[in-house]
């Protein structure tokens, strides 16, 4: 477990340039970590079997030039390092084809190189194209001039087998880390673009001091119940309610103990509307109360206890405490007259609560 660790820190140590793509380094040193000990122990056993020396020397060749590029990965851009790997592949797995022939697979390896060329999102399509086209060429070429006769391996002898199938299951495996992280990739721009929207739609119908609904919102959760109302056959009330003599607490000790006034109201609200309906700011100190399933007189009790915890609270901003009232004008909602109307009726009993002495709500 502890050189997986320490494989794993060497793979995202990221980029000394601030500007690169850190996801295309991951993805080559990944590569490269497997590849090197392939040509290694692919180095020994060509010795190992008698295949000869000029498999050895191209694998060792190949280690070498690997490692070369790995610990470049970690000084040069990214971009750079493609560069070396994609050439460098190209010509390594171009000789060992030569030498083992075409069914030996090892042509396979320049494949990878094509996913990792495309991989890399900061280079442009013009660019990926070209570099394709010359993989492309490359394969043709390495086609051209390998042997269909006999190879350093033998059909049916166990360095052949042992070459053939090596080749298919390490290609295999770079196959499926390209494509894990391509989904990666691909997974995290989806999640990216989802926190980015879901942030979008917060903005939008949330208002940002207090966190409640904005009128927006509100309006489009009022239709929302309008439909349930009329399907499930149920009533509803809207509420305005205003907080008494807010121009006086801006006035007295500031507007930041405004705000901080409003946020704690704000909070109280959410707190108490819990399963009786939902609250949002209408517009300056003024809050829009929903009671879905409740008649007038119900909605007259309950927004009762809610201006009574108000009145008995005490709201301490920095060293002085501040106690406050509300008023509250209430409506039930009527199918001919509208959501608007109804609003506007229950403004108007906001009004005459405020003439009659304020604190208290009006039905």
């Amino acid at each position: 477990m502890g050189l997986f660790r320490k494989l794993h820190a060497l793979i995202i140590k990221e980029s000394p340039f601030e500007d690169e793509a850190n996801g295309l380094l991951f993805l080559m040193r990944t590569v490269l970590i497997i590849w090197m000990p392939f040509y290694f122990i692919m180095g020994l056993y060509s010795l190992m079997s008698g295949l000869g020396v000029k498999p050895f020397l191209i694998f060792f060749a190949g280690l070498l030039i690997y490692g070369g590029i790995f610990v470049e990965t970690y000084t040069r851009r990214s971009q750079r390092c493609l560069y070396y790997l994609l050439v460098s592949a190209t010509f390594i797995t171009g000789f060992l084809t030569i030498v083992f022939g075409w069914r030996a697979s090892f042509q396979n390896f320049v494949y990878i190189c094509f996913l990792i060329v495309w991989y890399d999102p900061t280079t442009g399509s013009r660019r990926k194209a070209i570099s394709s086209i010359f993989m492309a060429g490359s394969m043709c070429v390495i086609s051209y001039f390998t042997p269909f006769g006999q190879t350093v391996l033998t059909p049916g002898t166990a360095p052949h087998f042992i070459v053939v199938y090596s080749n298919i299951i390490l290609f295999s495996i770079c196959l499926s880390i390209v494509a894990y992280y391509f989904c990666n990739q691909y997974i995290e721009s989806e999640h990216k673009l989802r926190e980015y929207n879901s942030r979008l739609k917060q903005i939008a119908e949330t208002d940002p001091l207090t966190g409640l609904m904005n009128r927006r919102s509100a309006e489009q959760e009022i239709r929302v119940v309008v439909k349930e109302s009329t399907r499930l056959k149920y009533m509803f009330c809207l509420a305005i309610g205003d907080i008494d003599f807010f121009k006086n607490v801006n006035d007295t000790y500031g507007h930041e103990a405004g705000d901080f006034i409003l946020q704690s109201l704000a909070e109280e609200f959410k707190n108490f509307m819990k399963a009786r309906g939902f609250v949002a700011r209408w517009g300056g100190e003024e809050f829009l109360f929903v009671l879905p399933r409740m008649n007038g007189d119900e909605a007259m009790a309950v927004l009762d206890e809610l201006r009574l915890i108000v009145k008995k609270r005490e709201y301490v901003y920095k060293e002085h405490t501040i106690k406050l009232t509300m008023t509250f004008g209430i409506e039930e909602f009527s199918k001919i007259s509208g959501v608007e109307k109804t609003i506007e009726e229950a403004d108007k009993k906001l009004y005459l609560g405020k003439q009659n002495g304020r604190d208290q709500v009006v039905f």
